[in-house]
């Protein structure tokens, strides 16, 4: 199934090589979980800061557990710092 994917800041890295900016359209197995998808780009889960599903924040510990469907737009942002 298709979703989108939107990587901000220095998780721009990790984001597949057809995406563009910080935004790519990438296919995933139906039923994959949010953690899955982190995983399989190899982002480190402690990277994970904010991460939203069609606007919806996803708390932490549900991660593992929210499983995607076709069409969703998963975003995600690291810890950020400044002054």
């Amino acid at each position: 199934m298709k979703i989108t994917l939107k990587l901000f800041a220095t998780l721009e890295e990790y984001l597949p090589p057809s995406g563009a900016h910080n935004v790519a359209g990438m296919e995933v197995a139906q039923g994959s979980t949010i953690g899955q998808v982190v995983d399989g780009l190899g982002i480190p889960r402690a990277q994970l800061h904010m991460v939203l599903v069609n606007g919806h924040h996803v708390p932490a510990e549900e991660i593992d557990a929210r499983r995607l469907k076709p069409d969703d737009v998963l975003a995600i942002w690291p810890p950020v710092a400044g002054g």
